[in-house]
């Protein structure tokens, strides 16, 4: 559990080291930022997965917002779900 936590760490800090100094160079800010979150996430993300832990799936969001919808335009036009 904890050898995982230190290797994706690990290639997070080598790819770190790789990727921001030009970026920093160059002044760019926004993108700096940017790849700095995602690699973040990303670290975070591998971390779950490769501990086993199940999350909930990304596609409940747009399901709830748009199961009411779905629901109100079949009572609105009356179609019957078979």
């Amino acid at each position: 559990m904890t050898l995982t936590i230190i290797v994706v760490s690990c290639w997070s800090l080598a790819i770190a080291a790789f990727e921001l100094p030009p970026l920093i160079r160059k002044g760019w800010a926004r993108e700096t930022l940017i790849f700095t979150v995602m690699l973040v996430a990303g670290a975070i993300f591998s971390i779950v997965a490769l501990q086993g832990i199940q999350t909930p799936s990304p596609m409940r969001v747009p399901e709830l917002i748009y199961k009411p919808l779905y629901q109100w335009m079949q009572h609105i036009l009356q179609v019957k779900d078979d």
